[in-house]
């Protein structure tokens, strides 16, 4: 089974069109895990509308520079609620969420075959988050984050078909860096459930590290704990 580590905080790579009215923000990732290694690389490429963001797009390489998996995200429900679907090529892997106005339905699949798909049907909340919702959360409430306000919030995990307590909060502020903090809200739960520290730069509100168990199996089908240093364009 899939790791509930969450989320890549990442976004869209394919040049597309846009309108005149839309903006484009890529960006890449470096993945090192514990080792010093490089476990893989990642490219964003993210469209927002006005300001809001509507699609984006991640294609994950290894050193090689070969396409080893992809997450493409759209946001017609909301910034916090990322319809999408992850692929990792090399575990043969997939899974997803497509979220409606009152129903969130997510799919795991082992196999990557679409043989033996396992779904679920949650219903929409208002303190849920899908996919690279997380993200853009964060970057909508960072200053009340940064403030010492704790959110509370129910993160769907399709790896699991199912939805967990979080909490998201403050972790450190060192000049205009903030470290910001996933981890499972149940404080007995927290002591053995891994986490996911995601540095932002408060000024720009872009992401700067990420720290936290990979998305994507390695070679051998091992899911390490990375930290992804991300540079833009």
């Amino acid at each position: 089974m899939k790791p509930t580590s969450i989320l890549m905080l990442a976004l869209l790579v394919v040049p597309g069109t846009v309108s005149a009215e839309q903006t484009v923000e890529t960006f890449e990732g470096l993945a090192i895990d514990e080792s010093g290694s490089v476990a893989y690389i990642e490219r964003h490429r993210v469209v927002y509308d006005k300001g809001a963001v509507v699609e984006s797009r991640t294609i994950y390489f290894d050193e090689q520079n070969r396409p080893i998996g992809e997450l493409v995200s759209d946001y017609a429900e909301g910034a916090r609620y990322g319809s999408y679907e992850f692929v990792d090529r090399r575990a043969g892997y997939r899974d997803g969420a497509r979220v409606s106005e009152d129903a969130v339905y997510v799919f795991t699949d082992e196999s990557a075959d679409q043989v033996d798909v396992q779904k679920a049907v949650l219903a929409r909340r208002d303190d849920q988050i899908v996919g690279q919702g997380f993200h853009q959360f964060i970057r909508a409430n960072l200053d009340a984050i940064v403030d010492g306000q704790v959110f509370h919030v129910s993160m769907v995990l399709p790896s699991r078909l199912d939805q967990y307590a979080f909490r998201i909060r403050s972790l450190k502020v060192e000049g205009s860096e903030a470290t910001v903090r996933l981890e499972i809200d149940n404080w007995l739960l927290r002591l053995f459930a891994p986490h996911v520290d995601a540095a932002y730069d408060i000024d720009t509100r872009q992401l700067i590290r990420y720290e936290g168990t990979s998305n994507l199996a390695d070679a051998s089908g091992d899911y390490k704990k990375v930290t992804i240093t991300y540079r833009y364009d």
